[in-house]
């Protein structure tokens, strides 16, 4: 690997620091959690955090010579040995909170790689933004399902106000 710009070296170490609480967060988390739905996208966070964490320790790595890529989810699978077993209380607050963390490590993957100066680690964080952006979509999905989230709509009338402003502000 040729020598990467500071921004890049200096993002990546902010990331690695960052990983090691969210992983410790996520093992806790697995402990705790009673649904083995839940249990399956947790363990499926923390394999694809983990492939994070030794991707970039190759793009730090200035002796590593093989060329580094982001393994895809499907080869970071979660545990499927996991007990069948029901939601509790607990899920819902473990959810709520790690879907939040997969959208903030989504969020910061992406701005990141808008700072980034080498295009293969701009790329590579890119791709982790998106396979975050996917895991906060399993909890989205688990939290809808268990009916556990609310989603406030506007009224027609709102909408229609809203377009007829932005219509005559951009009308040539």
């Amino acid at each position: 690997m040729e020598r990467l710009p500071a921004i890049d070296l200096g993002l990546m170490s902010e990331h690695l620091a960052a990983h090691e609480g969210e992983l410790c967060k996520l093992n806790m988390y697995f402990a705790i959690a009673n649904s083995s739905q839940l249990k399956n996208i947790l363990k499926l966070q923390s394999n694809v955090m983990y492939a994070h964490v030794l991707v970039m320790l190759a793009l730090i790595n200035p002796y590593h010579q093989q060329p580094v890529k982001l393994p895809s989810m499907d080869n970071t699978h979660s545990d499927q040995n996991v007990k069948h077993s029901t939601a509790t209380k607990n899920d819902k607050w473990i959810a709520t909170e790690a879907h939040t963390s997969a959208k903030s490590m989504a969020n910061d993957n992406f701005i990141s790689a808008l700072m980034m100066q080498d295009q293969h680690v701009r790329d590579i964080h890119v791709e982790m933004a998106l396979q975050q952006l996917k895991i906060q979509e399993n909890y989205e999905d688990f939290l809808k399902n268990m009916g556990w989230t609310f989603v406030p709509y506007t009224t027609s009338e709102e909408q229609l106000n809203t377009y007829y402003h932005f219509q005559q502000l951009f009308n040539r």
